[in-house]
């Protein structure tokens, strides 16, 4: 690796070097990779400051922070991340000098070396930390909502602690990872080391089922293939995936007796349950200041804090400058700390701290500790309007697809660079996304901001990585979270259209059940899997407003991203944003954070909700002239006032009119409900 960053170092220095092309342009098409129109700037990896395609970027800047971070390069693990950190969005050279699309200077460098390690014959593995659903969602715990972030961040160090025990198993380093994210990783390994991974994996997924009652397993699956094949890539990456799904399925066989034994008896199962809870809300405290996750021997963990996996223990740290750190820890989302394994993980979430004082609840205004994020009564009481909580899922379309053959020219080394980008933007470009302040739409009033570095929209991260994340928090800053990561998502992806991004919010009080909200949020995202354009299914699409009144398999709540919201920054009346942006023309004086109110009677908006349902019927039309002709107008908004009118008279526009109602209803502030 020491040589891949001297060459890399040449190589930037000499101005020829390019930004990494989009890969993403070209998913889809067929035959030869060409390399994409757009470019990623010349800049080192940073996960929490997204890097997006256009301009050239800065290479002598990039060159002389290499230059400068060289002599940091004490070992193998040290330089792979030095690579990965300068050499993430530099375009690859073949041996005749010639760009390599698609690909980048760390990703070959990694692959080329691991590959050169297994010799002609590779066990290629994918692994897979399963149950992740059900032991978010679905744990029987008093204190298991209080626990949620702690939950999922640790399922994300399970993931981590497999892939390092396998390592250290086979006794190499992370250059032979082909990815890692969602709770599962790849790896190149040479072939002797069949047995030690099943052993390995053997052993964890025993663990996880004494630790965790049979709710979580490990699942891996391997194939070997000959290295010429690894390069170009092709059918092997299918049957990985099938062999995987066997795996997950069968990962209780032999374990009946355990299944009906005393391992799934309730009482047992909830003190288990509790007593992991109170160990994740202790963990779960000192996330949000966290720059590490410290590492221990089992026993040599002392003090609250600390989870164990196998034999190891680990706890967040926060390291300032200067302090000693340990031996062994984890980095998250930095590539800062060359001594350090590096984890980008969606960590983002909003402190009491954060939360205006008079909302808090509680006397602590606490950096880190059980009681530092806040709840989610604190989060629906900065909602604008109604109080109402939204949970939101979403997933990258047709992802699966292309990882298992949809890339032109596909090769091991476009795979690592795909899966590394995908990683780096849903576990660590997420969190920029929700650290944004701006409000849906100009003038929209939301709750004031903390003054604190890094807080921006009131909601918390409860998983994000691979292809999909899934946030909670007040209705309307999800919304606002939903728009701008569909909109990043395509900047990232260079405005491919077939590179959907498909989600759902459900909205309910802070009291609704945790479970049925998580299942119902996921119906919207499903829900939104069916968008249409005509009468093709397209996916691509949102529910913004899915409620428990509402009917959860009306293909009318879901909406096409590019008729919601503009995801390229131009204008037009047929999108759901234009016609919202219509009727905030017509705020009221008393419009604020607590809601917003319109100089039109709330019977005009109920009579345009009875138009917007009645699609199809013939006194459909009639209904909506009389509706207008009834409103009563606001006079000093005439100009506006009567822009509403054309807007609402176009056709185009009807399609639109439910959703924004929705948002109408839920921004319109309810005293009473507000005193509950």
């Amino acid at each position: 690796m020491e040589q891949e960053l001297q060459a890399l170092l040449r190589h930037v220095r000499g101005g020829q070097a390019r930004g990494l092309d989009v890969l993403f342009q070209r998913l889809g098409d067929s035959g030869v990779y060409r390399v994409a129109d757009a470019r990623y700037p010349l800049a080192e990896v940073d996960p929490l400051r997204v890097n997006l395609p256009g301009g050239p970027g800065d290479a002598g800047a990039l060159a002389g922070a290499l230059e400068a971070a060289l002599p940091l390069a004490s070992s193998p693990e040290a330089a792979v991340t030095l690579l990965e950190r300068f050499g993430g969005f530099v375009a690859a050279l073949d041996e005749r000098g010639a760009e390599v699309g698609g690909v980048s200077w760390f990703d070959q460098a990694r692959v080329r070396s691991a590959l050169s390690a297994c010799g002609e014959e590779v066990l290629v593995l994918r692994a897979d930390v399963s149950g992740i659903q059900e032991f978010i969602y679905r744990a029987q715990s008093r204190h298991a909502s209080k626990s949620l972030r702690a939950r999922s961040f640790y399922l994300e160090v399970l993931a981590v602690h497999a892939l390092r025990g396998l390592l250290a198993a086979c006794g190499v380093s992370r250059v032979h990872v082909a990815y890692v994210g969602g709770g599962g990783f790849g790896l190149y390994l040479p072939v002797r080391f069949e047995a030690e991974v099943s052993a390995f994996a053997q052993r964890f997924d025993d663990w996880l089922w004494g630790a965790h009652q049979g709710t979580l397993g490990f699942s891996v699956a391997v194939v070997r293939v000959p290295r010429a094949q690894v390069e170009a890539g092709g059918e092997f990456q299918r049957e990985l995936s099938r062999l995987l799904g066997v795996q997950k399925a069968r990962r209780r066989q032999g374990r009946l007796a355990s299944v009906f034994g005393g391992v799934s008896l309730p009482v047992p199962r909830v003190e288990a349950e509790e007593a992991l809870d109170a160990a994740l809300i202790a963990f779960g405290g000192l996330l949000p200041s966290a720059t590490h996750v410290e590492v221990r021997p089992a026993g040599d963990a002392q003090g609250r804090g600390w989870v164990t996996v196998q034999d190891r223990a680990y706890r967040p740290l926060r390291a300032r400058p200067g302090d000693a750190l340990p031996p062994e820890r984890l980095a998250l989302n930095s590539l800062l700390d060359l001594g350090a394994f590096p984890m980008f993980t969606g960590n983002y979430v909003t402190r009491v701290r954060d939360v205006p004082p008079s909302l808090r609840n509680t006397g602590v205004d606490q950096d880190e500790g059980p009681d530092s994020v806040a709840s989610h009564e604190q989060l629906v009481d900065l909602a604008l309007g109604q109080p109402r909580l939204a949970l939101y899922r979403c997933d990258a379309d047709n992802m699966g697809s292309f990882f298992a053959g949809g890339i032109p020219g596909h090769s091991a080394a476009r795979h690592a660079t795909l899966s590394r980008l995908m990683s780096l933007f849903f576990q660590g470009y997420v969190n920029a996304l929700c650290a944004g302040r701006d409000p849906l739409l100009p003038g929209l009033p939301q709750a004031a901001r903390s003054e604190r570095a890094g807080h921006g929209r009131y909601l918390n991260i409860i998983y994000s990585g691979g292809d999909d994340a899934v946030v909670v928090g007040a209705w309307n800053e999800v919304l606002t979270f939903a728009v701008d990561l569909r909109r990043a998502y395509r900047a990232f992806t260079g405005g491919n259209d077939r590179l959907g991004l498909s989600g759902g919010a459900f909205i309910a009080k802070a009291k609704f059940p945790l479970i049925r909200m998580a299942d119902l949020s996921h119906q919207a995202e499903a829900l939104a899997k069916q968008a249409r354009d005509g009468e093709r299914v397209v996916k691509d699409g949102f529910v913004p407003f899915l409620t428990a009144d509402a009917p959860l398999d009306d293909p009318r709540a879901a909406v096409r991203w590019n008729v919601f919201a503009s995801l390229d920054g131009a204008g037009g009346l047929n999108r759901t944003l234009d016609l919202l942006g219509d009727f905030l023309a017509l705020r009221a004086d008393s419009t604020g954070p607590d809601g917003v109110e319109l100089d039109v009677k709330r019977a005009f908006l109920w009579k345009l909700q009875a138009f917007a349902q009645r699609d199809g019927d013939a006194w459909r039309l009639p209904l909506l002239h009389y509706a207008l002709a009834r409103a009563t107008p606001p006079a000093s908004r005439s100009t506006e006032w009567q822009a509403l009118q054309r807007t609402l008279l176009r056709r185009d526009t009807w399609p639109h009119l439910g959703h924004v109602l929705g948002f109408l209803h839920l921004a319109r502030p309810t005293a009473t409900e507000r005193m509950d």
